[in-house]
């Protein structure tokens, strides 16, 4: 019977290890899908960066546009005011 004894001691033993190397795997896959995840978030970031700097782009030209089509139209009401 001592034997037995010796046996399942070893395996509790054998298993804690086990346990424990587990834990450790699951905590660093955590941290891995962790960094995954922040690499998914900064490539939408730069995604919607790109997109706000078009917008940007693109509101200053309507800017510039409408300061154009307003000197435009003074420079035509001046012109008819002369008549």
């Amino acid at each position: 019977m001592p034997d037995n004894n010796n046996f399942n001691e070893l395996l509790i033993h054998t298993l804690k290890q086990i346990h424990v190397r587990l834990d450790r795997l699951d905590a660093k896959v955590d941290e891995k899908a962790d960094k995954t995840d922040l690499k998914v978030i900064e490539q939408r970031l730069d995604g919607v960066e790109s997109r706000l700097d078009r917008i940007e782009s693109g509101i200053g030209t309507l800017k510039w546009v409408t300061g154009v089509g307003l000197a435009a139209i003074g420079v035509l009401l001046a012109v008819l005011k002369m008549f």
